[in-house]
């Protein structure tokens, strides 16, 4: 049974100032959903911030995937679920958002990392860590490959200028503005804003505030069963490499609005 399993729910209705010109919720704010629910049930179970942070580490997220059926309007209310699923070398965490039926919306999946925040570079789980994290687990959905492809000629770029106000406790951008940048730029055909049926990222390396981004996207080559865009978020100067890889999976092919 589901409730054997340790887990966490909340629900709650989406506010005004969580949606997007269409009235429905934007995919950075199911994302900030996500992160206080993964919080909440990790400080629960005894391998939350505060355990890492006394240690001088702290938990980066490595990759996220979200499987969107539909997002919820403003008003709608939502349960959130979430639970902690495998631990290999990173630990895993699946998510649900579903509606006041019970109908699932959105299923997402995180993998975990901790992080000297002295050195700022990614450590072994400490043995204490790992004896608190639950042995008997939920799957998860599973990440579109093992490894992101690089993307290699852009057909679209578009400038992003890191702020302050980007920046979370741990003193690097928050990981939902990927979600938001990697969307700018993009329409539907009749000018809408275009929604994702799937989105894939790989965090590769922090950013701060006054970087120069840009967000590079091109149409996935070869035959596809479905509309892809592979993605990227780099330094502006070309150096230090990307901050962020991403596949976008659509259910038609958005267009590059032109900056």
């Amino acid at each position: 049974m589901v409730q054997d399993y340790p887990q966490f729910c909340m629900e709650l209705h989406v506010r005004h100032g969580e949606t997007g010109i269409d009235g429905r919720v934007r995919l950075s704010s199911v994302a900030d959903w996500f992160q206080e629910a993964a919080a909440l049930n990790a400080a629960d179970l005894g391998f939350g911030d505060e355990l890492v942070f006394s240690k001088g580490m702290t938990w980066i997220l490595t990759r996220l995937i979200l499987y969107i059926d539909a997002l919820p309007p403003v008003g709608q209310k939502v349960r959130i679920r979430t639970w902690p699923a495998k631990m290999d070398h990173l630990g895993h965490r699946g998510y649900e958002v579903q509606d006041a039926d019970g109908k699932t919306l959105i299923r997402a999946t995180s993998a975990w990392a901790v992080m000297d925040l002295q050195s700022r570079r990614i450590v072994t789980m400490p043995d204490d860590l790992l004896a608190a994290y639950p042995s008997k687990t939920l799957p998860c959905e599973p990440f579109s490959s093992r490894v992101l492809p690089r993307l290699r000629e852009a057909e679209n770029a578009v400038p992003v200028i890191v702020r302050d106000d980007d920046m979370d406790m741990n003193g690097h951008v928050n990981n939902v503005r990927y979600l938001g940048w990697l969307l700018e730029g993009l329409v539907s055909e009749d000018g809408s804003r275009p929604i994702p049926s799937m989105i894939d990222l790989s965090f590769r390396a922090e950013c701060f505030p006054g970087e120069r981004l840009l967000v590079r996207s091109a149409r996935a080559g070869g035959e596809q069963e479905h509309c892809e865009l592979i993605q990227a978020i780099a330094r502006e100067s070309g150096e230090g490499g990307e901050v962020c890889r991403a596949v976008t999976r659509w259910n038609s092919w958005p267009v590059f609005r032109k900056h």
